[in-house]
């Protein structure tokens, strides 16, 4: 059974995003809301994805967008509802 964090990297992989391409769309929507917690730096993604390190409610929503998927979705990688 995979981890929430290699789910996370799975998806990122199928969707075609390197963790550069990540950060520049989290920092895109970080400017847009005026929120620098939006920022998922290739660093702190690495972090979430190989030591399944589950994501700050502001990581959680701008990796959502960024991955064009609900909130509710990754939350259930990590097996929260």
């Amino acid at each position: 059974m995979s981890t929430g964090g290699q789910r996370l990297r799975k998806l990122r992989e199928k969707l075609g995003l390197t963790m550069r391409d990540v950060e520049h769309a989290s920092r895109r929507l970080a400017t847009r809301h005026r929120n620098p917690r939006l920022i998922v730096s290739p660093a702190r993604l690495s972090v979430m994805e190989s030591k399944n390190v589950v994501p700050s409610m502001y990581r959680l929503y701008a990796l959502a967008r960024v991955y064009d998927c609900a909130v509710e979705e990754i939350l259930l990688f990590y097996g929260l509802r």
